[in-house]
């Protein structure tokens, strides 16, 4: 996937910073994605989500009153969103190893570490999105 194939993607940002969520959409435009819809926390995402079917979540971690892990949480939770298997990328000040497993425990696709460039940024669209396209391709196993 090249960074025009980004073009076609609906990505939906989730950040409680609007100077943060403008340096992302700066980012991603950039990359030639013009699908963007911002989100300042996970109740407005979630609603969000509903209406503009995004291919991919970029969540930060701290959302100021909760955390992106909740927020992830709340995403992968079938009841209350209608895209569980959404892929996630988390935007984090640092890839600690807790942060880490606690990323992973939450349904975190990918942790994206802070400062975020334009080529991190479209490296990691690029593995999740394909992660997501192999894992959506492989037929489930059935036993008898």
């Amino acid at each position: 996937m090249s960074a025009s194939d980004l073009s076609g993607l609906n990505i939906l940002l989730l950040d409680d910073s609007r100077s943060i969520r403008l340096v992302l959409t700066t980012l991603l435009r950039g990359l030639g994605v013009t699908r963007i819809y911002e989100s300042r926390d996970a109740d407005e995402a979630l609603v969000t989500a509903r209406l503009c079917r995004p291919d991919l979540a970029l969540v930060d971690y701290d959302l100021g009153l909760t955390s992106g892990l909740d927020a992830i949480r709340r995403f992968r939770d079938a009841r209350l969103s209608p895209y569980p298997d959404l892929p996630i990328i988390l935007l984090a000040p640092t890839s600690l190893p807790h942060l880490t497993r606690g990323a992973e425990a939450a349904g975190a696709d990918a942790i994206l570490p802070k400062p975020v460039n334009a080529g991190t940024l479209a490296t990691h669209i690029h593995d999740v999105v394909q992660a997501a396209v192999r894992r959506a391709a492989t037929p489930l196993s059935h036993t008898a």
